[in-house]
C-alpha cells in the first residue's frame, strides 16, 4: 500500500501540551547531587538487573539500555559513570510535586505517566506559546531542579511528536509549539521523526508500515485514513487524524479504576523455605490491598502464583498458579492475605528454588450494598465498621510515615530476608524519610 496525497479535514481548535521529564529517574538522581551534574548516570531496574534509565552523557556511551548490568558493568566504569539502584520511593515524590506544579498552568490535565503531564491550552489566542513552555520549563528547574522538555501541537499526538522533537533538535531549548509553525515547516519536522517514534505506533506496526514505504511520521500524516483503517485498525487511522491537527483523544481527566491488580517481583535470590515465601506473598497483597483500597474498590477473587528461574536450565523447574473466589467482596488485608496464604499453600512444592511471586486480585467493584449468602457465615470483613476503620488508620500511617511503616506480622520484620528486592546502589529517600533528610554542613 502506497502513500498518495490526502487532503486533511479542517485543524481543529483544540490545542494540547505535553510535559515530560528528561531522563526523569537520572534527573530525580541529580536532584540532592549538585556534584554529579556533569557526570554520565544510569539506573537499574528491580534487583539491580538491567539499565533502566540513563541521562544523555550515559546513553552517548554506547549500546547500553536495558541490558543486563553485569554486561555493561566495565563499559560504564570506565567512563566514570554513576549507577544507582531504582529509587521508587525519590522519583514518586518528585513526580508528584511536578505534577502538582504542571496542574496551575492548565485548566484540564491528564497525569499519563510518572513523568507526563497532558494539558489543555485551548482558548489561550493571545498566548505566545513557545514562551508559556519556556515558562514552565522554568519554574519546574528553578523549583524542582528537574529538566523537562514542552511540546504543544492541535491533538495529544502532535503534542507527544513535538516533545520527541523538542529533545532532538539544538536550538529549541526543549519547547517546540507545532500549532504556531505553517504546514510546511511542520512537515519539515515530522519528516525528521521515524514512523516508529510517533506514538500509539510502536514496534509491531512499525516494522509493517516500513513493509509498506511508510518511514517516517510525514509519510503516515499523508496516508489515506480509509487505507489504513482497512489494513491495519481504527487505532491507526485515528493515529492519521491526529498527524494532521484534527483532535480524537480528549484528555483522560479521572483515570479509570483497575480491573486487576498485580504486585509481583523477583526475588534478590532463591527462596527455597515456604515461610520466607508466605512473608513476601503477604507483602504483595498487602501493596495490592493499598492500590485497591485508594480507588475505592473491593475484590472477589485473589490469585498467586510462584516460580522458578527459567534460565537456570541446570535447576529443576515448576511454576504453578492458584486461585480462589471470596463469598464476599473484600478490601481487608488480613481477609486477602488469608486467601492469598490457602492458595500458596496449595500450589507450594518443596525442593525447588523459587525466583518469583505474583499475587493478582480480581473481580474488582465497587464498595456497596452486600448481598448475604444464605448458607454462608455473615462477613468478618466486608461492609465492617470496625475492619475498615481499621484499614483507614493503617494507610494514614503509612502514607504519612512511610510505606510499610505499620504492617501485618506475617510480613515479617527481617530488613535483609532474601526475598527482599536487591539494591545495593539505593540512593537516600531524600523527601520522604526522615532519617534519611540531606544535611547541609557549615563550616
Amino acid at each position: 500500500m502506497g502513500c498518495g496525497d490526502f487532503c486533511c479535514p479542517q485543524v481543529s481548535l483544540a490545542v494540547f501540551a505535553l510535559v515530560d521529564g528528561n531522563s526523569f529517574y537520572a534527573s530525580c538522581e541529580q536532584v540532592f547531587r549538585p556534584d554529579l551534574s556533569d557526570k554520565p548516570i544510569v539506573v537499574l531496574s528491580n534487583n539491580d538487573g538491567c539499565v533502566v534509565a540513563a541521562n544523555r552523557l550515559a546513553k552517548s556511551i554506547g549500546n547500553i539500555m536495558y541490558q543486563p548490568y553485569f554486561q555493561v558493568e566495565k563499559k560504564l566504569a570506565a567512563k566514570g559513570c554513576v549507577v544507582f539502584s531504582s529509587n521508587y520511593e525519590l522519583y514518586g515524590d518528585l513526580s508528584h510535586r511536578m505534577h502538582s506544579l504542571l496542574g496551575n498552568y492548565a485548566i484540564e490535565q491528564e497525569v499519563y505517566s510518572i513523568d507526563e503531564s497532558f494539558l489543555n491550552f485551548t482558548g489561550m489566542k493571545h498566548v505566545d506559546l513557545t514562551e508559556y513552555g519556556l515558562e514552565i520549563k522554568r519554574v519546574i528547574m528553578q523549583q524542582l531542579s528537574l529538566p523537562v522538555a514542552v511540546g504543544m501541537g492541535y491533538s495529544k499526538t502532535l503534542a507527544k511528536a513535538a516533545n520527541n522533537l523538542a529533545k532532538k533538535i539544538e536550538g529549541l531549548n526543549g519547547v517546540l509549539a507545532i500549532s504556531e509553525l505553517s504546514d510546511i515547516e511542520q512537515n519539515k519536522l515530522l519528516c525528521q521523526m521515524s514512523v516508529s517514534d510517533v506514538w500509539g505506533v510502536g514496534r509491531q506496526w512499525s516494522t509493517r508500515l516500513r513493509a509498506a514505504g511508510i518511514e517516517t511520521a510525514l509519510d503516515l500524516k499523508r496516508c489515506s485514513p480509509k487505507q489504513i483503517r482497512q489494513h491495519y485498525n481504527v487505532t491507526l487511522e485515528k493515529t492519521v487524524h491526529e498527524l494532521n491537527g484534527v483532535s480524537c483523544q480528549d484528555l483522560e481527566l479521572i483515570q479509570p479504576d483497575k480491573k486487576e491488580i498485580v504486585s509481583s517481583r523477583a526475588f534478590s535470590q532463591p527462596i527455597t523455605d515456604y515461610s520466607q515465601m508466605k512473608q513476601a506473598v503477604s507483602r504483595y497483597v498487602a501493596r495490592a490491598a493499598e492500590k485497591l483500597r485508594a480507588q475505592q474498590g473491593v475484590c472477589k477473587r485473589v490469585s498467586v502464583g510462584i516460580h522458578t528461574n527459567p534460565f537456570k536450565h541446570n535447576t529443576a523447574q515448576y511454576r504453578n498458579w492458584g486461585s480462589t473466589q471470596l463469598i464476599y467482596p473484600s478490601h481487608h488485608t488480613g481477609h486477602l492475605i488469608e486467601r492469598a496464604n490457602s492458595c500458596l499453600n496449595k500450589i507450594w512444592r518443596d525442593g525447588y528454588e523459587y525466583k518469583k511471586a505474583m499475587v493478582m486480585l480480581s473481580d474488582i467493584g465497587e464498595q456497596g450494598v452486600i448481598q448475604y449468602d444464605l448458607f454462608a457465615d455473615k462477613p468478618r470483613f466486608s461492609r465492617n465498621n470496625k475492619a475498615d476503620a481499621l484499614m483507614q488508620v493503617l494507610d494514614k500511617i503509612n502514607t504519612r510515615m512511610g510505606s510499610g511503616m505499620c504492617r501485618m506480622a506475617s510480613e515479617g520484620v527481617d530488613q535483609k530476608a532474601n526475598w527482599l528486592m536487591k539494591r545495593h546502589r539505593h540512593s537516600p529517600r531524600y523527601s520522604t524519610c526522615w532519617n534519611e533528610l540531606p544535611v547541609a554542613l557549615i563550616k
